[in-house]
């Protein structure tokens, strides 16, 4: 059954409508009715909105419902996108809130939810893997690929997700679906593909619901030619103020010597007999193999020695210098060799590997070279850099602005966009400027919304007095902060969430914490000791804990009810200018007379600011206090701005 038009947001979501009868806390909250209202009027009338909304406005359900509704009406237009920051945050919305709606809207629709292609189980591949039975060394990964065939019996998404085990990189890479690896029609698998059902649904949906980097990545290839996305004239970004960062990391370049690696691993382990280099390529192919191999050790241990020389933790700018590599010819004269194995090969299977396998060489040289070799005269110029890592160096590029391209390939091409986090302004900046500005985003409604919850009864705020500068007594400041977070913490018994700007500052915090709060009973839990997912699920069965990080934690973490009752903010969460593409973004603002401080790190600083006072308060039962250990806050002018962009009422700060 169709809306037929007859159906309005506004009938939907208040107070009789059908989902305050069937949701049992529902809450009628005019913030949420407001945004579900700007949405339908965004998608009806094809113009761009930007619109902020602060927690506990329920945005989910405020651009879920428009969409759902906006897609039915305009059948055959193809798909309202929807695409959230991470993949646990589209499972969120495919578990909870979708089948709901679907249940309790009054007219039929369908929902998608798309993953990246090597996400996806080939069955011709896993069959090919299970038949080579000296594909692993390692017995354990025998057995995982045992159990990737059994669980291949039953499963019905096919997703690396949906195991009940991570396997490892090495055993998914052999059994993935990949782009130029696919016989389509002519696979004896074709019918109960996971892929290829997953792509049907997803071209028949009227609601997709992708991430961010699947849609950048589908950005970055629909600037190639291609596309992975069915056509589409409306996307829905929730947590929009990760847009910038993905995609400059979407349209940038990477290649370490793990990448090199990874390629020729996957044609021949050095000991192995039956690896796809023995069985099929030339004398002449297994030769260049090993050259790639030693030209790969040398090239990377070169950078690494040259990242070492400059001294720079963060990163080596290349700016205009030109990097001899020898790896590029041999690469190409590889996959050449592969090329000419894949024409001599009679078995399908073997012809399609070896090809797959040329292709991805060949695109490795491509970038390798575009990061060797500046090219200032390109369209998107990129800037490069040396980074050090914990498996090696790392040669990157990134363009330096993504506005332009934003601008060109996303909102002028007629693809009608909503922009919605509870963070994007950075201060009184109604009309979202500075966020616009960054994106390419020239012209769009706005709405900026508060949050529901009472802030000024539930949040204190304290500013820690005469503390030492930072930047000026690092070591003394560092010190200070341990001692008056231990106080803090030791007062509130635990409860906290202690957030740190960088992980030279998270281990030392951890060391001054570690034995006081342990002689007290209370479990210290840090970033980087476990994996986060783990850490979060302790946090929350032991509530007295105290958990300390820095980086993700700043956002996107949910901690309700008593297991935080204490949020320490060790320093304004100002980014590091010593990362070569944050200097590189600075000069060029610097170039064109512009204050870097005042056009970039201060709103960036803001916004990550306001993320992390976001942690303590989730829903209306919560509260507790925030400390702020960052003496700036206070003394410098620019400290205002960050207190003004918090949600208060009136004068909430306390002094200790």
């Amino acid at each position: 059954m169709s809306s037929g038009g007859g159906e309005h947001v506004q009938a939907l979501l208040g107070p009789d409508g059908p989902i305050a009868r069937r949701l049992p806390d529902f809450e009628a909250r005019p913030q949420q009715l407001q945004l579900a209202v700007a949405v339908e009027r965004a998608l009806a009338e094809r113009r761009h909105l930007v619109a902020e909304a602060g927690t506990g406005v329920g945005k989910s359900f405020a651009y879920l419902l428009p969409a759902a509704l906006h897609a039915d009406r305009h059948q055959g237009e193809g798909p309202i996108v929807v695409s959230t920051r991470t993949i646990a945050l589209q499972e969120q919305l495919e578990r909870k809130d979708l089948p709901f709606l679907h249940a309790v809207l009054p007219f039929e629709w369908s929902s998608v939810t798309a993953l990246g292609r090597n996400n996806y189980l080939c069955l011709r591949r896993m069959r090919l893997a299970e038949r080579e039975q000296h594909l692993f060394e390692d017995p354990g990964r025998h057995d995982q690929l045992r159990r990737i065939v059994d669980w291949s019996l039953t499963t019905r998404e096919g997703t690396r997700q949906s195991l009940d085990f991570a396997p490892d990189a090495e055993v998914w890479d052999e059994v993935q679906a990949e782009h130029g690896n696919c016989l389509q029609r002519a696979c004896k698998h074709y019918e109960h593909c996971h892929w290829q059902r997953a792509r049907r649904r997803m071209q028949t949906a009227q609601v997709l619901v992708v991430n961010h980097a699947l849609y950048f990545a589908d950005l970055a290839l629909r600037l190639a030619g291609a596309s992975y996305l069915p056509p589409h004239r409306a996307v829905i970004f929730d947590e929009a103020h990760h847009l910038e960062r993905t995609a400059t990391e979407s349209l940038g370049l990477r290649v370490g010597p793990g990448t090199v690696g990874w390629h020729l691993r996957r044609l021949h382990g050095r000991r192995s007999e039956r690896s796809l280099l023995s069985r099929h390529g030339s004398v002449a192919a297994r030769l260049l193999w090993e050259e790639a191999r030693q030209h790969n050790e040398a090239f990377f241990a070169g950078l690494e020695q040259a990242l070492a020389a400059g001294q720079a933790r963060e990163g080596l700018a290349l700016r205009d210098r030109t990097l001899e590599e020898p790896l590029t010819p041999v690469l190409r004269a590889l996959a050449a060799e592969l090329g000419a194995a894949a024409a001599r090969a009679t078995e399908v299977d073997a012809r399609m590997e070896l090809q797959a396998r040329a292709n991805g060489l060949e695109a490795l040289g491509a970038t390798l070279r575009a990061l060797c070799v500046p090219a200032p005269d390109a369209e998107t110029p990129l800037v490069r850099w040396l980074e050090p890592g914990r498996h090696g160096v790392s040669l990157c590029g990134a363009p330096l602005d993504v506005s332009a391209t934003l601008r060109q390939h996303l909102f002028g091409a007629g693809i009608t966009t909503v922009l919605t986090s509870a963070t994007l302004a950075t201060g009184a900046d109604d009309d979202f400027a500075w966020l616009r500005g960054r994106l390419g985003l020239d012209e769009a409604a706005t709405l900026r919304l508060g949050s529901p919850f009472d802030y000024d009864r539930l949040v204190e705020l304290v500013l820690e007095e005469a503390m030492p500068d930072p930047a000026q007594q690092a070591d003394a400041f560092r010190r200070e902060v341990a001692e008056r977070t231990r106080r803090h913490v030791l007062d509130n018994g635990g409860r906290a969430l202690v957030l740190c700007t960088s992980w030279e500052s998270v281990r030392s915090l951890a060391q001054g914490l570690r034995a006081p709060l342990a002689e007290a009973g209370i479990e210290l839990l840090v970033q980087g000791e476990a994996p986060l997912a783990r850490l979060l699920e302790r946090k929350r069965a032991e509530p007295t804990s105290v958990l300390v990080g820095t980086d993700s934690l700043w956002e996107g973490i949910d901690l309700r009810g008593g297991a935080l009752t204490l949020l320490v903010v060790t320093r304004l969460p100002f980014q590091s200018p010593g990362h070569p593409l944050v200097q590189a973004r600075l000069e060029a603002l610097r170039a064109r007379g512009h204050d870097p401080f005042a056009e970039h790190s201060l709103p960036e600083a803001i916004l990550r600011f306001r993320q992390g006072f976001g942690r303590l308060v989730r829903s209306s039962q919560d509260r507790g206090k925030v400390v702020v250990m960052d003496p700036r806050v206070r003394t410098k002018a620019y400290g205002r701005w960050f207190l003004g962009a918090l949600p208060f009422g009136g004068d909430q700060v306390a002094e200790s």
